[in-house]
């Protein structure tokens, strides 16, 4: 039967690198989802916090971005005085959709497709989600149950979304994966040597199967159920005094790598 441990795998972003990609990965998600052209986030003096925008933009989209840059220092100049909510404008190159994030900062979506301001209400429905998911990240806020309890549903929902990406893109930068490995690496290579090849392939599969996951993911109740497993299969292989020394050095490394702080 599988260790009963739970693998969370989701993760915040504990790093300067981890915030960017998630407000990247959040603008990128907001503009393909509501089919927009060009998502900016930016401050209200104008600095460009993250940003979504095509590798290849067409002559309207171009158009519509310079109208934009045009009109940029107006736009921060009356953001400035006021916390505004949501802004539509409308011209002739396309559609510019202006939501404030907090008092100096706001969200800027760009689509030159044709648009009915009484047909946008699921656009701008999703963009206010948007602005309340970006908040949350830019402010360094945690993503915990209890935070997310305080969300209506599609803001929680996209913000553990947001944290599942990024343990899926990220994880294998962190010092927990990196403290696995080296952890993986120790214990096979200890046990190869005193069991031998054959028995090795036998064992650390068996191991890793009865604890219930893989050794990138590994928890510290995770290790110390499969150093008991690893070394009741040395002590049958063995005996009673090379299974003794082995869980003591064995241990005493886990309790080493587990414990520091790099």
């Amino acid at each position: 039967m599988p260790y009963a441990g739970t693998v969370d795998k989701t993760m915040g972003a504990e790093t300067v690198g981890h915030l960017k990609h998630l407000l990247e990965t959040e603008l990128k998600r907001a503009r393909e989802e509501n089919d927009l052209n060009i998502a900016m986030f930016l401050g209200v003096d104008g600095r460009i916090f993250s940003s979504s925008i095509p590798n290849r933009l067409d002559p309207r989209q171009y158009r519509l971005l310079n109208l934009l840059k045009g009109n940029l220092a107006h736009i921060c100049n009356q953001l400035g005085g006021q916390n505004m909510m949501m802004s539509v404008q409308q011209f002739e190159a396309g559609t510019i959709i202006i939501s404030g994030v907090g008092d100096r900062a706001f969200l800027v979506f760009l689509t030159t497709k044709p648009v009915e301001i009484t047909k946008m209400q699921g656009v701008l429905a999703n963009v206010v989600k948007t602005s309340i998911v970006v908040r949350h990240l830019f402010e360094s806020k945690p993503i915990t149950p209890e935070v997310l309890a305080t969300y209506d549903e599609a803001v929680a929902g996209e913000l553990k979304r947001l944290t599942r990406i990024l343990f899926v893109e990220k994880f294998g930068e962190t010092k927990e994966f990196k403290k696995n490995k080296e952890i993986a690496q120790f214990l096979q290579s200890r046990l190869g040597a005193l069991v031998g090849p054959g028995p090795l392939q036998e064992i650390v599969p068996m191991a890793y199967n009865e604890v219930g996951t893989t050794a990138s993911y590994m928890t510290a109740g995770h290790w110390d159920r499969f150093v008991t497993i690893i070394v009741e299969k040395l002590r049958d292989l063995r005996g009673e005094t090379v299974a003794v020394k082995a869980e003591k050095e064995w241990r005493a490394y886990l309790k080493q790598v587990l414990s520091s702080f790099v």
